[in-house]
């Protein structure tokens, strides 16, 4: 079951290789990452396909030009607290559309209504984007790792099987398994902060 663990990420995270314009494959990966979860956002708010793949283009279009001044500071807002008012606002603009919202001169009514975020909407996406954090930076993790470790970290932390029955299953000592989540947490771990920086992520399930 043994890996080295020369594959712990140690490059700059994601956000911080953003911030260069002209790093075309941070910024793919970005879409990579971040492209579903918009999407997948917005067509759970009622937006159509089309639409939804609208939003998801506009919000990549805002946050390419603003991650030039978005200074991370944890203890002040996360990344995903910074990016959830830009994906609900241009939400906002196509359902305001659909529902035909007139709009002042001044913009009174859509910055009111953007700006009024009721509790269960901050929830839904925190649990929104840290679900789907976990479950990419889970699939990056496995690709380092041979399959009987991988089998039996799924087993015993993600399927809750007992550790001594997976330990028979697979002709294994029972210690093996507890060094073998100790080194796919690490990994995991590096991938969640490779992707946001986010250190309220928690991984308490797999504890």
């Amino acid at each position: 079951m043994a890996e080295n663990d020369s594959g712990l990420q140690t490059r700059p995270s994601l956000l911080l290789r953003l911030v260069d314009p002209r790093n075309a494959e941070a910024w793919q990966t970005f879409v990579d990452v971040y492209g579903p979860l918009v999407f997948a956002h917005a067509r759970r708010r009622g937006l159509c396909h089309e639409d939804a793949e609208d939003v998801t283009q506009r919000v990549f279009a805002r946050v390419s030009a603003a991650i030039q001044t978005f200074d991370y500071q944890p203890e002040i807002g996360r990344f995903r607290d910074w990016l959830g008012p830009i994906v609900r606002n241009e939400g906002n603009r196509f359902l305001q559309q659909d529902r035909g919202v007139v709009r002042s001169k001044g913009g009174e009514q859509e910055n009111s209504l953007n700006d009024c975020v009721a509790p269960a909407a901050e929830t839904a996406w925190t649990a929104e984007f840290n679900a789907h954090i976990l479950q990419l930076a889970l699939a990056r993790a496995q690709e380092r790792f041979e399959p009987p470790t991988w089998r039996a970290f799924e087993l015993v932390w993600l399927n809750n099987t007992s550790a001594a029955d997976v330990a028979l299953q697979m002709r294994q000592p029972i210690d093996l398994f507890y060094v073998a989540k100790s080194r796919v947490l690490k990994q995991v771990w590096a991938e969640v902060q490779n992707l946001t920086e986010d250190t309220s992520i928690s991984l308490h399930a797999f504890r």
